[in-house]
């Protein structure tokens, strides 16, 4: 009789009591040298034939079988981790059928489970990933294109990654390359549970730069995702007083109402990626709903396909936010977005208003990246001195008062920075605009224009006030006007703070 035996990662007492009993009776022990603890050998007998297949084949291995088999002894072929995964078991179990010989198989604790034990964290953690992807790089072995790092790092969940802690460079390149951002939290764990057991934590850019300084290229697993972070996760309904399950009626249910979710008003920048928030992007993958206007919420669906999408289009404000309060109500946690930030043409003042009406529900306001400073990065330093925003869309506010703002602004020097300043309906705003500047600033005074900010077709220019009153705008397009102290600085509008400094 043949025993296949999980030895377990390393540590000589997370053999399992059936390994370790099968261990003890075995009159034949062909262990794989290379990684399994030698010293789980001493529980082996002192009469056992002892056999290390890190120099053997296949075919020796079974001829040690074999010729157990014939002399009637019981043999146990012991594997390190669980031999179900990269045991290369099915080979030896097809090559035993062929002969005849019976076998069974002791599932032992993987190495996976000892690093995550080595890390303190839990792979499943609710909101940030409910899969584990268990995997490894193509070396001298290849693996199907369709289980490639990249195809797999698209899908953004844990990876535990196996046989490849000598390719850290080819595969933090890998990682990157299917989606994983750089600074995706990542660790290293060399020989999980020995005694030498070895813990570096990094991301996935600088996987490589970790391995080399510790010196680890071999027997070494690699976690990757926003789980080895261990952070911004969501309670877990297992043990929450309101959630039902087949041994306790939950609060909710004796109470018949639903534990409301959190309403999150989040500003999500100008529209790419690398210009969220990390707080924007977790809370948007938390959330089971994400809502907003409907330009805006196409701008994230690539992201979180797999999210519920709430959408109105302009003008339906009141009607958007009262749809994600009733999300709220429902259980699920929503995610509100607006472009640039919540709190600065946004929707957190309306949220925060109607929320009286809807109690029990939370909300929780998630800064992002304004247009005014995307668009200042993208023209140099414009803003660097007391500045007004100004929008000229008066669908909101009277024009009078937009009037006078805009003309107060400019009588007290500020710089200016213009949002929607034109579109179908007045197109003949921003000309206006500028004409009630013109009173109080001089035609040469440098202005800039940032369009696209964050997006496909991104640009800028810098002009004189002059030239500015007859350039044309739109929706995307923020507007910057100088005052008597900004000037140009190569391609660059720039507004000095007045810092002394040697030299002019």
């Amino acid at each position: 009789m043949i025993h296949i035996v999980g030895a377990g990662p390393g540590a000589v007492d997370l053999i399992t009591v059936r390994g370790q009993k099968l261990l003890a009776e075995a009159d034949v022990v062909i262990y794989a040298g290379s990684l399994v603890n030698r010293e789980l050998l001493d529980w082996a007998r002192q009469d056992a034939r002892i056999y290390d297949s890190a120099s053997m084949d296949l075919e020796q291995v079974m001829e040690v079988m074999e010729q157990a088999e014939r002399d009637g002894l019981t043999t146990v072929r012991l594997h390190t981790g669980d031999p179900c995964l990269y045991g290369a078991i099915r080979e030896q179990m097809d090559c035993l059928d062929a002969r005849g010989i019976e076998y069974d198989i002791c599932p032992g604790v993987s190495s996976f489970c000892g690093a995550a034990a080595a890390l303190g964290m839990e792979y499943t953690l609710p909101g940030i990933s409910q899969s584990v992807v268990i995997t490894r790089m193509a070396g001298r072995t290849p693996v199907p294109e369709r289980e490639s790092i990249r195809r797999f790092a698209s899908h953004g969940s844990t990876m535990v990654i196996f046989l490849s802690a000598g390719m850290t460079g080819e595969l933090s390149a890998e990682l990157m390359e299917g989606g994983y951002p750089g600074d995706t939290p990542a660790a290293i764990v060399y020989k999980a549970t020995w005694p030498d057991e070895k813990v570096v934590r990094c991301t996935v850019a600088t996987l490589k730069e970790a391995a080399h300084r510790e010196g680890i290229h071999k027997t070494a697993l690699i976690a990757v995702g926003d789980s080895v972070a261990q952070s911004s996760y969501e309670r877990s309904r297992l043990y929450d007083p309101a959630f039902t399950t087949g041994f306790r009626a939950g609060r909710d249910a004796v109470s018949g109402k639903q534990e409301p979710g959190t309403l999150y008003v989040v500003g999500m920048g100008p529209g790419e990626r690398k210009q969220m928030t990390g707080q924007a992007l977790e809370v948007m993958e938390q959330c089971q709903v994400i809502a907003g206007y409907t330009v805006y919420v196409d701008l994230v669906r690539g992201l979180f396909p797999q999210k519920e999408f709430l959408t109105t289009a302009m003008t339906r404000e009141e009607e958007r936010c009262r749809k994600a309060f009733e999300c709220c109500l429902e259980g699920k946690n929503t995610a509100m977005i607006c472009s640039g930030d919540a709190g600065v043409y946004g929707m957190a003042g309306l949220i925060l208003e109607l929320a009286e009406q809807y109690p029990g529900v939370s909300v929780r306001i998630v800064p992002g990246i304004t247009a005014a400073c995307a668009g200042a990065a993208i023209l140099g330093a414009p803003l660097m001195h007391d500045f007004a925003v100004i929008s000229l869309s008066d669908r909101l506010t009277p024009l009078e008062d937009i009037w006078n703002r805009v003309e107060a602004a400019a009588r007290a020097g500020f710089v200016i920075c213009l949002y929607n300043p034109a579109s179908k309906g007045r197109p003949d705003y921003f000309r206006q605009a500028c004409g009630r500047i013109l009173k109080y600033r001089a035609g040469n005074t440098v202005c800039g224009l940032a369009v696209n900010i964050g997006r496909q077709g991104e640009g800028m220019e810098v002009l004189t006030l002059d030239e500015l009153k007859d350039r044309q705008a739109d929706m995307f397009t923020t507007v910057y006007i100088g005052n008597f102290h900004t000037r140009q600085i190569g391609p660059y509008m720039v507004t000095p703070r007045g810092y002394r400094y040697e030299g002019k």
